[in-house]
């Protein structure tokens, strides 16, 4: 035979709001220490995908050659002839 502290009001009925209140407190500290926890898991996978995606937006797509945003550099003018004359 089973003899359970169970906690009772005045009237002989089970306390359910007592049992409500601590399951409440026990699902709420729960809750807290899984974020705590996936949010130190976290940091250092935002970091590198940060890293990464900064580099990917600031990196140009097509670099070019140095001195090609110069005032002075002409048109594609080649410097030898590439086609005989007819």
């Amino acid at each position: 035979m089973h003899n359970d502290n169970v906690r009772r009001r005045k009237n002989g009925t089970i306390d359910i709001d007592f049992y409500r209140r601590e399951a409440s407190i026990l699902h709420r500290e729960t809750t807290n220490r899984i974020f705590r926890r996936a949010a130190r898991l976290g940091r250092p996978f935002v970091k590198a995908t940060t890293i990464v995606l900064t580099y990917a937006l600031v990196a140009p797509l097509d670099p070019l050659p140095p001195g090609a945003h110069s005032i002075f550099v002409s048109a594609n003018v080649p410097l030898l002839p590439t086609d005989a004359k007819k």
